[in-house]
């Protein structure tokens, strides 16, 4: 198995209620140092929507490949890297992280995603960011869902980190590439529905209806359209689009069931104010060691000199100083991920 991440980010920044510690620098650094606890072969793809810092880019240029786009939306670069797997044939065991650029990871993140995937092979997608689970009232029509307590008792433990289900979870997110080749359709499909579309997709996946039949119609956009024939056929249209996805889901084969996995607390965290950062870590602890991991590596490495050479009774030729001057010691080269 191989872990293939694909990373997408672009230059800009939304109006998003961040703590103090947010930046893109810090969150691409955090990636990077969990990728070194991973124990298997790891490639990374950073797939760039627009310009980047030279910074940010010279960390991505120097872990993995660089892939730039023109997608203009996070729907689009979104349902982009979902065909990468297909059309670069990946093979049907490796493991594929989808990953956008404004989260926190613990060091040991990637590594216990790496191997639960490798203990629970009922589970087809994994993420390590949510705190939603269903209720034991759930059911398909009507999935219920609530907030975890953060204590799990009585679940699997993989090298100890306890994983239970989790209900839904963001567009970050890792899955089998013959479960992704599987649902790349739907999943291509599922943003069109508006809103969190990233909730109608775990839903749905997992088999649960993903809208009631009053959020068929959508919810009012920021910008409506100028007339009401507008209007109207916007709503009839997200009304058709959601009442199929509910068929979708609900008429989905138990094999195409798909179960999704958390560790229990989260390993990671979306860097966004307002109920956002989970609870169980301290995080500002966390991203001062992400930046201390990081200053280690921007400092440049001291210069060595040349050993002096061994004291002789026999006088010098004339070419020993000038090839004792010229020796040098190379400095060792930290282990990187290499590209697909």
């Amino acid at each position: 198995m191989i872990l293939r991440i694909l990373y997408r980010s672009v230059g800009s920044e939304n109006s998003k209620n961040r703590p103090s510690f947010y930046s893109k620098q810090l969150a691409l650094a955090s990636l990077l140092r969990a990728v070194e606890r991973v124990g298997i072969p790891t490639r990374i793809v950073f797939v760039n929507d627009g310009s980047i810092p030279a910074d940010r880019l010279s960390l991505m240029s120097a872990a993995g490949e660089v892939v730039q786009v023109t997608c203009g939306s996070n729907r689009s670069s979104y349902r982009h890297v979902l065909r990468m797997p297909r059309l670069r044939r990946w093979a049907p065991d490796d493991l594929v992280w989808l990953a956008e650029d404004d989260y926190l990871y613990t060091e040991r993140s990637l590594s216990a995603l790496v191997s639960a995937a490798a203990a629970r092979p009922d589970a087809e997608y994994f993420t390590l960011y949510s705190t939603v689970r269903f209720t034991e009232a759930s059911t398909r029509r009507r999935p219920q869902v609530e907030q975890s307590d953060g204590s799990p008792s009585g679940v699997p433990l993989v090298d100890g980190v306890p994983w239970v289900r989790a209900a839904t979870t963001t567009s970050t997110f890792g899955v089998r590439v013959g479960t992704l080749v599987q649902d790349e359709r739907l999943l291509r499909s599922i943003p069109f529905v508006g809103g969190a579309f990233d909730r109608a997709t775990c839903l749905t996946l997992q088999g649960m209806q993903p809208f009631r039949l009053a959020d068929l119609g959508g919810e009012p956009p920021r910008e409506q359209p100028p007339t009401a024939a507008g209007r109207i056929a916007r709503r009839a249209a997200l009304t058709g689009l959601r009442a199929s996805l509910n068929a979708v889901a609900l008429a989905r084969p138990e094999r195409r069931r798909r179960t999704m996995i958390v560790p229990e607390p989260s390993l990671a965290t979306h860097m966004e104010l307002g109920g956002a950062l989970v609870p169980g870590h301290d995080w500002p602890a966390e991203a001062e060691a992400v930046a201390q991991w990081l200053r280690e590596r921007e400092e440049p490495l001291p210069a060595r000199r040349a050993p002096e050479p061994a004291p002789s009774a026999a006088p010098l030729t004339p070419t020993m100083p000038a090839i004792a001057s010229g020796m040098t010691t190379a400095s060792p080269t930290p282990h990187r991920p290499s590209a697909a």
